[in-house]
């Protein structure tokens, strides 16, 4: 029988996302701080316990939470020796196929350099044993003249303890890389607790409510005093029909959004209200889609995108004024500053003449007629010109001559994303100034008294995560 040698060399942590994640796994799952603090005997005992599961997932019965960690395994590694269709069933065989892929590597052959992190081998893996690696679509697309990928003994338990620290779905796994290695650990170590989840109740117990991108939120906002930090979210899968991969992530300024909107009463309360409005339920109750998530996803670009999604869904979902708590359509304002504030150090108190302007043209009128004009126009930068050169005249036939810095309209009603966003705060200006006019426009009750408390918030939602659930891949 194959044994785990207990000799072997340092664990590093490497720039490559998919390793990076395993090697802070391997450090997390042997109660260490830093990868540093692993030695060969911990990281023998980390290679002991993945090679435990993955034997235990092989031979387990459908419908039971290691069958589901089977799943796990065969969407990361499916043609491996213990996800293969026709793998061992017998324990004690499975286990001694499963050790060989730790062990020692062999004392002659030839020298290689780790693919990974350079440090000298004799081992080659390949699409079999190593996550989003050739495509089954290829025959070979290793270099020339090369039987595998070369992976030191190191590097191969952290490619085998990836699962245990990425964010799984049954056909999928989340990464996440950061410029700080302390959120990189708590998205982790948070990760590792799931997995244990996983393994003894499988996905069918574990409803779905957070996701890795408000775990992420959460371990960004902990740590946001210590240097601005972004993130990214490599989403892959890696089974038999086709690997793909997705890319998202947050800018650096948006640590500082959450640390300021969690300090912030009216802030916080807006992200609550957002969280609520978000959150998707069947017709029985049962949340299909939790508002932590859904409102995390907002902060986050698709790959080569910078598409500011949080002002843009805030502003989507108050346009219906009529439906929304006059006190909600204040933090939601509160919260849509502050982003801007912070993400593009705009002074969202430029925009005070124009909205002025607009609402006491609106609160000329007894009717929501104005009100509705506006609305239309107010996603346009041509429209909304017109409709400033109508309020301002009327508005100058009544006697009152309003005027407007001609610098600040001609960023208002620029083309581009630059645009969007200062109509965007625009809005909610509006809205606040014929709220302080006292125009009846929006919803009379409010759903939630708490704006004035300074009530620390948790971006993860972090009582529901004692229900994690998984995303449908």
């Amino acid at each position: 029988m194959a044994t785990i040698s207990q000799v072997s060399g340092p664990l590093r942590l490497t720039e490559h996302p998919l390793q990076r994640c395993g090697a802070w796994a391997v450090t997390v799952l042997a109660g260490q701080e830093q990868v540093g603090d692993v030695s060969p005997e911990v990281l023998d005992a980390v290679a002991e316990r993945i090679v435990a599961d993955a034997v235990l997932a092989g031979c387990a019965a459908p419908g039971s939470g290691a069958y589901d960690w089977w799943k796990v395994l065969f969407a990361l590694y499916p043609n491996a020796k213990p996800t293969h269709a026709r793998r061992e069933r017998d324990p004690a065989v499975l286990r001694t196929q499963v050790a060989e892929l730790f062990a020692v590597d062999p004392v002659d052959g030839p020298v290689y350099g780790c693919t990974f992190c350079g440090q000298a081998c004799r081992v080659l893996w390949a699409k079999a044993t190593l996550p989003m690696f050739d495509s089954i679509r290829a025959v070979n697309t290793l270099p020339p003249g090369m039987a595998g990928w070369a992976v030191c003994r190191g590097c191969r338990v952290a490619m085998w303890a990836l699962p245990y620290g990425a964010w799984l779905t049954a056909g999928s796994a989340t990464v996440l890389t950061c410029d700080s290695p302390q959120v990189e650990r708590d998205f982790v170590r948070r990760n590792v607790r799931r997995a244990g989840r996983i393994r003894q109740l499988g996905f069918g117990r574990l409803p779905a409510i957070a996701g890795p991108e408000a775990v992420t939120l959460e371990a960004l906002r902990v740590h946001a005093g210590d240097a601005p930090a972004a993130a990214t979210l490599w989403m892959f899968k890696n089974d038999n029909q086709e690997p793909w991969l997705r890319v998202s992530g947050t800018r650096s300024g948006v640590a500082r959004f959450l640390q300021l909107t969690a300090a912030d009463p009216y802030c916080a309360a807006g992200w609550r209200d957002l969280q609520r409005a978000l959150t998707r339920r069947d017709k029985q109750g049962r949340v299909l889609a939790g508002g932590a998530r859904e409102a995390a996803r907002l902060l986050f670009d698709r790959d080569g995108e910078q598409a500011d999604r949080l002002p843009r869904e805030l502003w989507r979902r108050s346009e219906d004024v009529e439906t929304i708590s006059p006190r909600t359509l204040v933090r939601w304002r509160a919260l849509c500053r502050l982003y801007v504030e912070v993400m593009y150090d705009m002074n969202a108190d430029r925009l005070k003449a124009v909205a002025d302007l607009l609402a006491d043209w609106i609160a000329q009128e007894a009717h929501r007629g104005r009100l509705n004009q506006y609305r239309r126009a107010a996603g346009s930068g041509y429209e909304l010109h017109k409709l400033l050169l109508t309020a301002s005249a009327r508005l100058l036939l009544d006697g009152r001559d309003q005027r407007v810095d001609s610098d600040v309209l001609g960023d208002l009603l620029a083309d581009g994303s630059r645009g969007w966003r200062e109509r965007t705060v625009l809005w909610f200006d509006v809205v606040k100034g014929l709220q302080d006019r006292k125009v009846p426009i929006a919803a009379g009750s409010d759903e939630s008294d708490d704006a004035e408390q300074a009530e620390e918030i948790k971006f993860d939602a972090d009582g529901e995560l004692d229900q994690e659930g998984e995303e449908s891949a």
